[in-house]
């Protein structure tokens, strides 16, 4: 009867004692992609007893968390609604990222553009309006000049400005641009990555241990208690079979 039941795959397969990739995975994970990263480290530290077999599926899990956490970081980013700008325009060095998104930024159909051209030519008219003022000859003309120069002075203070300072509290591609890139963000990932790492050594130096302690006396002697209550076991099972 044995012979005729089907093979199961690897996907259905117990990963170590009685757990599966999916209790341990989210469920967009790969879970074949985990169950070859287990295989591997199964293969290259070759574990023995259920003890070594938990610690290398930690290890597994660690490894798996490191890859996980470093996808945050593009993914973080691509949930920007400002990262399509940033792709647009088509540069791959920061100094060309930077300017083309802050010559978009004052591109005239732009809220920011507006502000800045406007501002732009507020002060132009200033400057006209001074040259006019230096050659006034009447205290009349002077007075009307220097009225229009006070009035545009009074709307660049109480609508321009706050206008410009306002947009600059505004999120923007550039913005968007520096935060993927800052250092706050990266010396996060960068703490956790340590983490990780620190959890990974220990894992690895218990490892260790328990192949170090299987080679001593006591841990031969307890090596061959088990696999005597394993053979009884098997031997109990098979005839009550």
């Amino acid at each position: 009867m044995s012979a005729n039941r089907p093979k199961k795959s690897p996907s259905n397969n117990a990963l170590v004692h009685g757990l599966y990739a999916k209790d341990l995975l989210l469920p967009w994970d790969s879970k074949e992609d985990f169950e070859r990263l287990h295989n591997d480290l199964n293969t290259e530290f070759s574990p023995r007893g259920r003890a070594e077999e938990e610690a290398v599926l930690d290890l597994a899990l660690l490894h798996w968390q490191k890859r996980t956490m470093w996808r945050i970081r593009p993914t973080a980013a691509l949930t920007d609604p400002f990262t399509y700008d940033i792709v647009q325009t088509g540069r791959k060095s920061w100094s060309g990222i930077r300017k083309r998104l802050r010559s978009a930024a004052r591109d005239h159909r732009t809220l920011q553009g507006m502000a800045d051209a406007n501002h732009a030519e507020m002060l132009a008219q200033v400057g006209r309006l001074q040259k006019k003022l230096e050659a006034a000859s009447s205290e009349q003309e002077t007075k009307l000049i220097e009225g229009k120069i006070d009035a545009i002075h009074r709307t660049v203070g109480a609508h321009v400005l706050p206008l410009a300072q306002a947009l600059a509290q505004v999120p923007n591609a550039e913005k968007a641009f520096d935060k993927a890139n800052g250092p706050e963000n990266l010396e996060r990932v960068m703490h956790l990555e340590s983490i990780l790492d620190a959890r990974i050594a220990k894992v690895l130096a218990r490892l260790v241990g328990l192949k170090e302690f299987k080679r001593t006396p006591a841990g031969a002697a307890t090596r061959s208690i088990t696999v005597s209550t394993n053979q009884l076991s098997t031997t109990g099972n098979t005839l009550t079979k």
